[in-house]
């Protein structure tokens, strides 16, 4: 989510109050910033670089990435708010810049602040019905969208690794075949070049957006 929708009706007095009491925090290639299991510390925005958030499966005990946080954009809300554990792990994926704002802040602007308490409702509405729709509508383009994503995160991680098409099925869940069709579409549009079993990112920025345009 875009961070304007949460601050964007926000007075200037709370606006500043959010800003005195956050801090700034610099992460290199392959750092976490928070792990699967640990309780919400506040909420992270996104100045510069690129964030991944991973998921490991309790039944496989694979690893599998379920998005990208890009800057403008925020994350760690939702466990906050329903004060659970982190159902997943933040990595950076390149140099990266967050703005942090602790869980007491956060809290106690909401209830300062009724905008503010309204744009977390919105932001949280707006998040499940995407949920929602993500789980109805089985398509060829989330698949599109899985494979780029993992293409980023594999290579950004592990950039020495010439990565299989079998590796990078069981990374995003889904089969092999699934995975060939997609890296094709990938290379018709220009994003990646296949040459053998080597795989080059042609288009970095444009694999990133499908992730938003095809959701």
């Amino acid at each position: 989510m875009e961070y304007k929708e949460l601050w964007s009706d926000l007075d200037s007095e709370t606006k500043s109050f959010f800003e005195s009491q956050s801090k700034n925090i610099h992460f290199k290639r392959g750092e976490p910033i928070y792990s699967q299991g640990e309780m919400p510390k506040g909420i992270y925005f996104v100045k510069s670089g690129l964030v991944g958030l991973t998921i490991l499966s309790a039944h496989s005990g694979k690893e599998h990435l379920l998005r990208f946080f890009r800057q403008g954009q925020f994350f760690g809300h939702r466990a906050l708010f329903s004060n659970e554990d982190y159902h997943g792990s933040a990595v950076a994926l390149e140099l990266t810049t967050i703005k942090f704002v602790p869980k007491d802040v956060v809290l106690e602007g909401i209830q300062k602040n009724k905008s503010l308490l309204e744009n977390v409702v919105f932001v949280l509405a707006k998040e499940l019905r995407r949920s929602e729709t993500q789980h109805v509508m089985i398509l060829e383009n989330q698949i599109l969208s899985r494979v780029a994503q993992s293409l980023i995160y594999l290579k950004d991680l592990h950039p020495e690794h010439n990565w299989t098409r079998q590796e990078i099925a069981n990374f995003c869940a889904s089969t092999v075949s699934t995975v060939i069709k997609a890296l094709t579409e990938l290379e018709e549009s220009n994003y990646i070049k296949q040459e053998g079993r080597s795989i080059s990112i042609i288009n970095r920025d444009g694999l990133i957006a499908l992730q938003d345009s095809l959701h």
